[in-house]
């Protein structure tokens, strides 16, 4: 019961919702870069968010050379994928706005894969 309540506190927060709904939406890994301009949030703040999520379980992350990418976590599957419906449902003004800088973001790729780093707010 306390991981899942610690899975409820971690997704209390805007920016964690945010990121989630990027990371079920985009499909795929993400670099922190490509998170950190679709939100347009500095690089700090995604990174200590992303922490968060990952030490509950809901974010996965592996290292690509000098890059990190991010996805869901293919673990508690079950119990994931509802949370995942729960967020998709959930109505969001800024979910368009991230989407469409993500979007720009990923056209930037090179064969698939991040070759810029990040240019959102402090960075």
């Amino acid at each position: 019961m306390e991981v899942t309540a610690n899975i409820f506190k971690a997704l209390s927060e805007i920016i964690r919702l945010r990121i989630m709904r990027l990371l079920i939406k985009a499909k795929k890994e993400l670099c922190v870069c490509e998170i950190v301009d679709a939100l347009d949030e500095t690089q700090y703040n995604v990174s200590r968010h992303l922490n968060i999520l990952k030490n509950v379980g809901l974010v996965s992350d592996r290292r690509a050379g000098t890059w990190i990418l991010y996805s869901l976590s293919s673990k508690n599957v079950r119990f994931n994928q509802k949370l995942i419906e729960t967020i998709e449902s959930i109505p969001s003004d800024k979910e368009d706005d991230d989407m469409v800088r993500l979007r720009k973001r990923l056209k930037m790729r090179v064969k698939g894969r991040c070759v810029i780093g990040y240019k959102g707010k402090g960075g």
